[in-house]
């Protein structure tokens, strides 16, 4: 991805690095809970429940958490992009306030196959969108679009029923289709402005 490699040095390989450490080990018998916490996320405010059974981008899980050890969490069930060769278990609560960035220790790790648009690579909202919000199944790297200098707020895919009943959800998927209505189609992600009624459609073909 583009954004990793600007953020490794652009044209230069890293430098060599010792292997990460194993996964710790939890006993979740011993584990404390977090009972299912469901912090929010301003930039995808529908990741519990994306998905017929509203388990696309978190399962609840025993767990426990590689970052925090905690059990009873909302595991993460999409692609970590990390130098590591395995793939941690991540609670919602560790992607929303920053504890996976810690415990994986990279700079340049991210949940998502996109670019953030419009907006500098070292921009705290980029980090925000990248490594602190979940991601969601996409056919191709994409560009996260930006309204007024900040990020909007991915709504969902372009075939669900219920933008059949939301005109700015319609007109920005006719607006990316040349004008011709293209509801339903599973090749768009939606996005909403984050404080307003701004809507834009962003095209992904398979």
């Amino acid at each position: 991805m583009d954004w990793l490699r600007r953020l490794l040095g652009k044209g230069s390989a890293p430098a060599p690095a010792a292997p990460p450490p194993p996964l710790p080990v939890f006993d979740p018998a011993t584990a404390p809970s977090q009972a299912f916490a469901q912090p929010h996320f301003r930039f995808f405010p529908g990741a519990y429940t994306l998905g017929a059974e509203g388990e696309d981008v978190f399962r609840r899980e025993i767990g426990p958490c590689h970052a925090c050890g905690m059990r009873d969490i909302h595991a993460f069930t999409g692609v970590i992009y990390t130098a590591r060769q395995d793939q941690p278990t991540a609670c919602a609560q560790c992607i929303a306030d920053g504890g996976l960035a810690k415990f994986l220790n990279e700079a340049h790790f991210s949940l998502h196959d996109a670019e953030v648009e419009a907006l500098d690579w070292r921009d705290p909202l980029v980090a925000e969108v990248q490594q602190r919000t979940p991601g969601f199944a996409t056919f191709n790297p994409f560009a996260w679009p930006v309204h007024d200098g900040l990020p909007m707020a991915f709504m969902g895919y372009g075939d669900e029923e219920r933008w059949k009943y939301v005109p700015q959800a319609l007109a920005a998927m006719r607006a990316a289709n040349e004008g011709e209505d293209c509801f339903p189609c599973a090749n768009i992600l939606l996005f909403r402005q984050v404080e307003g009624e701004v809507w834009r459609a962003v095209f992904d073909p398979d």
